[in-house]
């Protein structure tokens, strides 16, 4: 239910990415030949401007009420925020993207500049004051999955870029 979620927040122009509801896990009972009394459901949802922290967490207690109404009887099911933190996108024009895009550029790499996300470690260090660039590094396949790998051998461009990006941000 909580994955079939129609989310209702579609990206615009200043932040491309829809919010995201996904569940991250599932526990409950304590052996195999015992009934549960009890299951926790961890629920990861990444907002956008328009789909915030109240939006998420009103949005998962009513999936929650509507799963209780199919277990009459039963005690209600609560929902408890863990963490929370404001969607984010980093400026076009910031000079952190600028200095990572020339950087790149100068050892050969192409790169576009896009939102990642919606949600990344951006997040968090926005909500510290700390502007932050997510997504660009090692070529990779199967991201977030358990096959996620990446090419080693993209690593060197990509440090170097870093390096570059780095050196002219100290210069000013």
């Amino acid at each position: 239910m909580l994955h079939a979620l129609d989310t209702g927040s579609a990206p615009t122009d200043t932040f491309p990415k829809a919010p995201r509801v996904t569940v991250t896990g599932i526990e409950g009972g304590d052996s195999w030949s015992v009934v549960p009394d009890a299951c926790t459901v961890n629920v990861d949802v990444r907002t956008s401007p328009a789909a915030d922290a109240a939006w998420a967490e009103k949005t998962v207690a009513a999936a929650v009420a509507e799963v209780d109404r199919g277990w009459p009887g039963t005690p209600p099911s609560s929902v408890e925020p863990v963490l929370s933190w404001p969607a984010y996108a980093l400026e076009p024009e910031h000079r952190l993207v600028a200095a990572l895009l020339r950087g790149a550029v100068d050892v050969g790499l192409a790169v576009e500049p896009k939102v990642a996300g919606p949600s990344n470690i951006g997040n968090y260090l926005a909500a510290l004051g700390i502007a932050a660039t997510a997504g660009f590094g090692a070529d990779y396949e199967g991201l977030h999955g358990i096959d996620e790998r990446v090419r080693v051998d993209s690593l060197v461009a990509v440090q170097a870029a870093y390096h570059l990006a780095v050196l002219r941000l100290l210069d000013g």
